[in-house]
């Protein structure tokens, strides 16, 4: 029962304004939680493939080589499941999509597990990036909608980084799984962790008040939901920002280019590209390029789980950066510490200087900050966008920087080829500066928390 307004229906509610000048209670904190579970299964499925590449190479008698396609049509299905995810979840509701999309990449990632070809392989490996990627945006919406301004960077990136925690767990698993029960039960396995997360998220998770708000206006749901962060509303409250209709009326992309908006847009879209390029740059080759250098293949796996662990801090810290100094000036000096790192890996091994120690501290460094940058993207394209397109914004940037994420296959391997160590992190830092002139050239970003 909604309560009544004694004072009559004068007062208006905006909902978004509450929630950001609101509290942030447990159950809000609670949201995160299950929205970092999203994010930790989608690391899970993510990283499902390569680690069982070498499995099935033995299995099916077939060479590493003949599955690049089916590793590169995961990231156009990420590409496609980004833009269209977003603009589904503006359009249907956050929590259909969460739903929808973690179920949709869990089952794809089981079914994998009773694949008997590589075609077949291929087209679940699709449907899987179509899941993944849908779930991304519509994942940082909700947190957008859920969460104060004052704590919102540090809840995106305390989201974001469960996909590294997810790709760090699904690498333990599969050592475990892989080794003593066989590829068809690591891909049982890592996917039935998201189709349980969807059935739990039926259950658990609520829609955003936001769009609720949007599409439905003052409903009795809306009010049990504000009531639960803390907030109350009238039954005879009128809310603001409401169109007509069924509460709001969906604007499509176009908005994202309309005046005064369309310039930031493409340079969020260009630094976010260079962004994914650098960093999908080193998760994909640093292996090789370790191993180039003479490591063996246990020492360049650990390269990466140094880089990963770097990543995993700087993502956590990349909220509180943004809060504390804005998203300019924490994405411009993490980017630009980037830069630096990236040019002294390249200085090391030109001088010859490729000691475990030095190699690997600096691989760390490189993760920390690239992460900041990474985490730092979303956490401003959520801000841009108003909520109507808010997972259209997010979702159309994530998918326009995953192609950068497929770029990074060709742009690695040819700076290596033709550069050795050196060219290929030179690669690496040139990208992150272009990303750091697009951030630079955004008019609107997250203003520091005072």
């Amino acid at each position: 029962m909604i309560e009544k307004n004694p004072e009559g229906s004068g007062r208006e509610a905006d909902i978004g304004a509450m929630i950001d000048h609101g509290p942030w209670g447990a159950y809000q904190k609670f949201i995160i939680a299950l929205l970092a579970v999203a994010y930790l299964v989608d690391g899970i499925a993510n990283q499902s493939l390569g680690l069982a590449i070498p499995a099935l190479t033995k299995a099916w008698g077939a060479p590493r080589e003949a599955f690049a396609a089916v590793a590169a049509i995961g990231l156009v299905g990420l590409t496609m499941g980004a833009a269209l995810g977003g603009v589904l979840g503006d359009r249907i509701g956050r929590k259909p999509m969460l739903v929808g999309s973690v179920a949709l990449f869990g089952a794809m990632t089981m079914a994998a597990g009773s694949a008997s070809s590589l075609s077949i392989l291929f087209w679940l490996r699709f449907f899987d990036g179509l899941g993944m990627g849908a779930m991304i945006p519509n994942g940082a919406a909700m947190i957008s909608e859920t969460t104060p301004l004052r704590h919102r960077s540090s809840a995106i990136a305390i989201g974001m980084v469960f996909i590294a925690v997810g790709s760090l767990s699904a690498g333990l698993i599969a050592s475990v799984v892989l080794v003593h029960f066989g590829w068809q039960a690591h891909f049982h396995i890592l996917g039935a962790a998201g189709v349980a997360a969807a059935l739990g998220f039926v259950l658990l998770l609520p829609e955003s008040p936001v769009f609720l708000a949007r599409v439905r206006g003052n409903s009795p749901r809306l009010a049990g939901l504000m009531a639960r962060f803390g907030q109350n509303l009238a039954a005879d409250q009128v809310l603001v920002r409401q169109a007509g209709g069924r509460g709001g009326r969906f604007s499509g992309l176009g908005v994202l280019f309309a005046q005064g908006v369309a310039g930031s847009t493409v340079a969020l879209w260009l630094a976010f590209f260079f962004c994914l390029l650098a960093s999908y740059s080193v998760f994909s080759w640093v292996p090789a390029m370790l191993a180039d250098l003479g490591y063996p293949l246990s020492l360049a796996s650990l390269g990466m789980t140094a880089n990963g662990a770097g990543g995993i801090v700087g993502g956590l810290i990349s909220g509180w950066l943004i809060e504390r100094f804005g998203s300019r000036r924490a994405i411009l000096g993490s980017a630009m510490c980037a830069v630096l790192s990236a040019l002294l890996l390249g200085g090391l091994i030109f001088v010859g200087q490729t000691s475990l120690v030095a190699i690997f501290s600096a691989l760390a460094v490189l993760g920390f900050f690239i992460s900041n940058v990474h985490n730092g993207m979303y956490t401003l394209s959520a801000y841009m966008y108003p909520p109507q397109v808010r997972s259209t914004g997010v979702g159309a940037a994530a998918a326009f920087a995953r192609v950068g994420a497929i770029a990074s296959s060709y742009a690695g391997v040819a700076a290596l080829a033709l550069g050795g160590g050196t060219g290929y992190f030179l690669v690496i830092a040139i990208s992150i500066l272009i990303c750091a002139a697009g951030t630079a050239a955004i008019t609107r970003h997250v203003p520091p928390v005072r």
